[in-house]
């Protein structure tokens, strides 16, 4: 029985790390999926060894707290590929880790396939070098990425974007229909959502003054970071669900979205939306220094302008971002354009069907690691 080995490390890796499962048992029933990830892929049928994706701890400051957590993750995980090797490793973003389990399993003989690569074009592009040494194929999901990666040899293929699968999956059975949804977007991490969740409280209630039937909705991973956003709320009347992102988006007037996956699911709903993020002070130094890309938010890095204002660390304030959010809510030029913008980066993404052909391409790789 073929073994892969995945590890995804938060939640946007769960989810499309469950999707790619799903299509690779529909190609071979027989696969058997190990590893680290989330809830969403071992619904999805994979053994989970580690739940990496509920912690999702990101940044630079965030990681060094948690370096002894890491150091034995990746012990015990390069005894698991010493004694009981996978026929193929598949990396779901999630660099900073994923990165060396790549070398150590390309050093054992164990074909990797990185899906969802780094973001090599924006920081730290000595990463393309290590990873076309140790990756048998990449597989990316942004139409100008493909071209970066063969340019330096490496074995890449575009296979779109899978979060048109989930979506194409998920049933809109219109729940918040018939009202203004405001949706507040704070991220899927403990760290982003305490960073984030006052500012965007506050600019609710500049909202709520100017449209007091409005609904205000906040979608959450799981049950702790709902209660987490419900605390730091206080008395606000914050609505929070959870697995009901679509609905929302579906009945969405605007989002206030801290940047992300967030972003480009908004797009995909054609919502206008205002991008914000804060940080830790270390690693936003840090990201100044080394991110080399004009915007933070996919939705303008894939526009190839700024169709969706950025508030990023101190300029993100309520001052700042409630007068740009008020006249993106009332119907006008402003809105009407970035309706327009938001549908021109849609087609630019194309159609469903990605967690399918990466699946085929997984199995094209152990097809031919199996026959030498």
């Amino acid at each position: 029985m073929p073994r892969i080995f995945l590890s995804a490390g938060e939640s946007s890796g769960d989810m499309h790390g469950a999707n790619l499962i799903r299509a690779l048992r529909e190609l071979d029933p027989n696969i058997e999926c190990i590893g680290y990830g989330g809830p969403r892929m071992a619904a999805a049928g994979m053994t989970l060894h580690q739940d990496l994706a509920s912690q999702a701890i990101m940044g630079f400051a965030e990681v060094v707290k948690h370096l002894s957590y890491f150091r034995e993750l990746y012990r015990r995980t390069v005894t698991e590929f010493e004694y009981q090797s996978p026929d193929c490793l598949v990396v779901i973003d999630y660099p900073g880790f994923n990165m060396q389990i790549m070398k150590r399993a390309n050093l054992l003989g164990i074909p990797v396939v990185w899906y969802i690569s780094p973001q090599v074009w924006a920081w730290k592009k000595g990463r393309i070098f290590v990873i076309a040494r140790n990756a048998r194929k990449v597989l990316v999901i942004l139409p100008f990425e493909e071209p970066i990666y063969k340019r330096f040899g490496v074995d890449c293929t575009y296979v779109g974007h899978p979060l048109l699968d989930q979506i194409e999956s998920t049933e809109i059975r219109g729940m918040f229909a018939g009202s203004m949804v405001i949706v507040l977007m704070p991220g899927s991490r403990a760290q982003e959502i305490a960073r984030h969740m006052q500012t965007m409280i506050d600019v609710a209630r500049g909202i709520r003054e100017k449209y007091p039937d409005a609904r205000f909705v906040t979608p959450c991973v799981d049950e702790e970071r709902e209660a987490q956003v419900k605390e730091l709320a206080g008395g606000f009347a914050l609505e929070t669900t959870t697995g009901n992102t679509y609905e929302l988006l579906n009945a969405a007037r605007f989002c206030l979205v801290a940047s992300g996956t967030a972003t480009v699911e908004t797009t995909l709903f054609n919502v206008p939306m205002i991008v914000m993020y804060k940080t830790s002070p270390l690693t936003y130094l840090l990201a100044r220094l080394l991110v080399r890309v004009p915007h933070i938010g996919m939705v303008n890095l894939l526009a190839g302008k700024r169709i969706v204002p950025e508030f990023i660390q101190s300029e993100a304030t309520v001052n700042r971002i409630l007068p740009e959010a008020l006249e993106l809510i009332a119907d006008g030029p402003r809105r009407d354009q970035m309706l327009a913008d938001l549908h021109a980066v849609r087609d630019k993404i194309g159609g469903p069907g990605a967690s399918k052909r990466a699946a085929e391409q997984v199995l094209a790789v152990m097809r031919a690691e199996a026959h030498g």
